[in-house]
C-alpha cells in the first residue's frame, strides 16, 4: 500500500489515466516517503506515517493547481487556435470516426507501422473485427499479462527468499538490515542524516527510499521484525513495481495483442541478471529499487515527448516526472544515469522529429525550443556523470574477462555467468531487434539497448584506465550492477518480437479465412501456442533456475553460512533474554555478530563492516581483551554502556581480513575478565567482568 496509495493520490489529482497512475505510483511514493523523511527531520518531527500524508496531500494540491492554471491561463488564451487546429485535424486521444470497432491505427502499434518519428513501413491491412462482437475488454488482457508477470516473478522470488524470516548472507546485508533497524529506533529516516556508521564524524548522506518505506511498513504493522519487513520488499518490488513499469512501457509504445500481452507476463520475469540476480549478489536491494522504476520513467517521458499515440499533456507529465526522477535518485543515485543512457536516443529521435515537421505544421518557436531543450538535456547529462560518482576509492573493481566473452554475454544476456551459455530469450531479443531494424520502428530502443550493452563490455573487459572511470565508474566500476542493467531494454524489444509474430500471424489467417468467428479462434491459439513455447523457454531455462538456486542458497542460514551461521544464529535467538534491554554488546563488523541488532533488536557497537568507528569504539576494537589492565577501555565501555561481548570466532564475511585490525576480539576465551555466559557451537557470549 505504501508503494501504490501516496503516488496514486497524486498522480490521480494530475489526471494520469489509470494506468499510468498504477505504474508511476511506486517512483512518485518513494519520492514523497524519502522527501517527508528528511522534512520531518528537519522540523524535529518523529518517523510515522503523519509526514508521507501530509506531503501527499501537499503534492496532490500542487498537481490540481498546475493543471489549473494551466486551464485558465493557457487554455483560454489559445481555445481559438486550437479549435481551428481540431476542426482540420484528427485528435491525439480519440480515434478517428473511420475506425471500424476492434481496429487500431498503426500509429498505435508496437509492431510494423509508422512509429511518429517520420520512420515507418509499408502500409498493411490489419484484421478488423465486427462490429457488436463480444469479447473480453482490452484492460483485462493487460491485467491477465501483467497478473501473469507478478505471479511468475513473485513465484521466483519466494523460492529464493524461502521463509519471512530468512535474509540474506551478503555483504551489504549488515548495513541494510541493520539501517531499517536504527531507523525505527531513532524514528528519523533522513537520506542527509544518518549517522549509523559515521562515528564520532558527521552525518554522511545515502540514499534511503527502501529503508524508509521498509521502516514504515514495519511502523504501519506494530512490528519489528526487520528481516520480514525487508523480504516484503525483495517480493513486491520485483514482482510489483517492475512488472508494472514494464507493461506501462509497452503501452506508451503502442498496441500489443492479446498474444503479446500474454507473451510479455512471461517474459517479464524471465531475465536472471534483473531482478534476481540484485536481490542476492551484493545485496544490492537500493539499485533494485531504483531500477524497477527505470520503465515507467521511461514510458512517461515517451508520452511526454509526444512520440506514441497516447500522448500526455505537459501540465500532467512535468509535475509527476519530477517526483518520479527524484524518487529515483533518492532510490539509488546511479539509476539516473541509466535512465540518461536509454533516454539519449528517445530524446535524439524526438528532436530529429522536430526538425523533419514542415513548417507550415509546427509552431515558428517549436524548432528553437527543441534545439535549447536537447542541449539543456545534454548539460544535465554532464553533470550527472561528472557529479554523481563515488569516491575513486569505492570504485575499484577491475574488468573480469576479455572482450569477446563480455560481448558474447551481453548478446546472450547472461552477464557475470561462469559458463558459456545461451539464455532463450535473448533468441527472441535478437529477432526483436531485427523487426526494428527492418520496419524502423522504435530504433531508438535499439540504439538504447546497444548503449547499455556497450557500457557492459566497457566495465567487463576495458583495462582499468581513466576512459574506463569516466564512462562506469558511476556505478563503481563494478559489473555486476551493469550486468543487471540489460533486461531493462532487452525486455521491450522481446515483446516487440512477440507482439509482431503474432500480428503477422493473424494477418495471415485472416486471408485464408476471414470472418470475427475465425479471427477470434486465431487470437485464442496464438494466445496457447505463445504459452505452449515460451512457458519452458522462459521459466525453464537453465541460466534462470541457477540464478534462482544461487540466490536461494544466499538467503539460507547454513552451518557455513557467509554472514550468520546456524551456531550463531541459535545464540542471537537467545540474546534478548540475557543481555538486559538498553545495555549495549560489544562486536566487530566482521563476523556478522553486528546483525544481533538488526535481527534480535540488541543494541551493538558496530552495524556495518565499512564503518567509521568513534573513538569508543576503536579503543574496544583495538584492545578490549586487556581491558582488566587498561583503565581507558573500561572507560569507553562505560561510555557506551557495553556489559558484553559477542564472539563469533575468525570466520569473516566474504573471507575478508579485517581481524587484523581489530586485535581486541582475539581470543577472548584467554583473556582476563571474560565469563562466557552463553554458547552454541563456536558462538560465545561474554560477560565483561574486567572492569570491576
Amino acid at each position: 500500500m505504501l508503494l501504490l496509495v501516496p503516488g496514486g493520490i497524486v498522480n490521480r489529482c494530475a489526471r494520469l489515466p489509470w494506468g499510468a497512475s498504477l505504474a508511476l505510483a511506486p517512483a512518485v511514493s518513494a519520492a514523497i516517503i524519502a522527501a517527508s523523511a528528511v522534512l520531518a527531520n528537519k522540523v524535529g518531527v518523529g518517523w510515522n506515517l503523519l509526514p508521507p500524508a501530509v506531503l501527499t496531500v501537499v503534492c496532490a494540491i500542487g498537481c490540481w493547481a498546475v493543471r489549473w492554471i494551466a486551464h485558465r491561463v493557457v487554455d483560454s488564451r489559445h481555445a481559438p487556435s486550437t479549435a481551428a487546429l481540431s476542426s482540420t485535424a484528427p485528435s491525439d486521444t480519440a480515434p478517428s470516426t473511420a475506425t471500424q470497432p476492434g481496429t487500431t491505427s498503426r500509429a498505435a502499434r508496437i509492431g510494423p507501422g509508422n512509429n511518429g518519428d517520420g520512420t515507418d513501413d509499408d502500409a498493411r491491412a490489419v484484421p478488423q473485427r465486427a462490429a457488436g462482437r463480444r469479447s473480453a475488454p482490452a484492460w483485462a488482457w493487460w491485467l491477465a499479462g501483467a497478473v501473469l508477470g507478478a505471479v511468475l516473478t513473485g513465484w521466483h522470488m519466494i523460492a529464493i527468499l524461502g521463509r519471512p524470516d530468512n535474509f540474506s548472507q551478503t555483504y551489504d546485508n549488515v548495513f541494510h538490515l541493520n539501517a531499517i533497524r536504527w531507523i525505527l529506533d531513532n524514528s528519523n529516516g533522513s537520506s542527509l542524516a544518518i549517522t549509523m556508521t559515521s562515528g564520532d564524524g558527521p552525518a554522511a548522506f545515502y540514499p534511503l527510499a527502501w529503508h524508509d518505506i521498509a521502516s514504515l511498513a514495519l511502523k504501519a504493522a506494530h512490528s519489528g521484525d526487520v528481516a520480514a519487513g525487508n523480504n516484503a520488499m525483495v517480493l513486491v518490488v520485483p514482482a510489483l513495481v517492475w512488472v508494472l513499469g514494464c507493461f506501462y512501457l509497452l503501452h506508451a509504445l503502442g498496441r500489443v495483442n492479446r498474444p503479446g500481452l500474454i507473451a510479455a507476463g512471461l517474459l517479464v520475469s524471465a531475465f536472471p541478471s534483473f531482478p534476481y540476480f540484485l536481490a542476492s549478489w551484493g545485496v544490492l536491494y537500493p539499485n533494485m529499487f531504483g531500477m524497477s522504476l527505470i520503465p515507467a520513467t521511461i514510458a512517461l517521458s515517451y508520452q511526454a515527448l509526444g512520440l506514441g499515440a497516447h500522448r500526455l499533456p505537459l501540465r500532467t507529465a512535468l509535475p509527476i516526472g519530477v517526483l518520479a526522477i527524484f524518487g529515483m535518485a533518492i532510490s539509488h543515485p546511479n539509476t539516473i544515469a541509466l535512465y540518461c543512457v536509454i533516454l539519449i536516443p528517445l530524446m535524439a529521435t524526438w528532436l530529429i522529429r522536430i526538425l523533419r515537421t514542415p513548417r507550415e505544421q509546427r509552431l515558428p518557436w517549436q524548432r528553437l525550443a527543441a534545439i535549447a531543450l536537447f542541449v539543456v538535456f545534454a548539460v544535465v547529462v554532464v553533470v550527472v556523470w561528472k557529479y554523481i560518482r563515488p569516491p575513486e576509492a569505492a570504485a575499484f573493481w577491475g574488468p573480469s574477462m576479455g572482450k569477446k566473452r563480455a560481448l558474447w554475454q551481453a548478446l546472450t544476456l547472461t552477464p557475470r555467468s561462469a559458463v558459456i551459455t545461451i539464455l532463450p530469450a535473448a533468441v527472441i531479443v535478437v529477432l526483436g531487434a531485427l523487426i526494428v531494424l527492418i520496419t524502423r520502428r522504435h530504433l531508438w530502443l535499439l540504439v538504447a539497448h546497444g548503449l547499455v550493452m556497450f557500457l557492459w563490455v566497457v566495465v567487463a573487459a576495458f583495462p582499468i584506465s581513466s576512459f574506463r572511470s569516466m564512462l562506469v565508474a558511476i556505478w563503481y566500476n563494478d559489473a555486476s550492477r551493469l550486468a543487471a542493467a540489460l533486461p531493462l531494454t532487452a525486455f521491450p524489444l522481446a515483446a516487440i518480437a512477440c507482439n509482431a509474430i503474432a500480428e503477422w500471424i493473424a494477418r495471415l489467417a485472416h486471408r485464408q479465412w476471414p470472418g470475427a468467428r475465425a479471427e477470434a479462434i486465431t487470437s485464442w491459439v496464438l494466445t496457447a501456442v505463445m504459452v505452449a513455447v515460451l512457458f519452458p523457454v522462459t521459466q525453464l531455462s537453465a541460466p534462470l533456475r541457477q540464478a534462482v538456486r544461487d540466490g536461494s542458497d544466499s538467503y539460507r542460514v547454513t552451518l557455513n553460512a557467509n554472514v550468520v551461521d546456524t551456531d550463531e544464529y541459535a545464540l542471537l535467538k537467545r540474546l534478548p533474554g540475557l543481555v538486559p534491554a538498553g545495555e549495549r554488546v560489544a562486536t566487530v563488523p566482521y563476523n556478522g555478530s553486528s546483525m544481533a541488532y538488526a535481527l534480535e533488536n540488541v543494541l551493538t557497537t558496530t552495524t556495518h563492516i565499512l564503518y567509521s568507528p568513534s573513538t569508543d569504539v576503536a579503543e574496544i576494537n583495538a584492545n578490549l581483551r586487556n581491558a582488566e589492565s587498561q583503565p581507558q577501555v573500561c572507560s569507553a565501555l562505560r561510555n557506551l554502556n557495553v556489559h558484553y561481548a559477542l564472539d563469533f570466532g575468525t570466520f569473516e564475511v566474504n573471507n575478508s581480513s579485517y581481524a587484523v585490525g581489530n586485535p581486541g576480539f582475539a581470543d577472548l576465551s584467554q583473556a582476563p575478565g571474560f565469563v562466557p555466559i552463553a554458547s552454541s557451537g563456536h558462538a560465545v557470549l561474554y560477560r565483561i567482568d574486567a572492569c570491576g
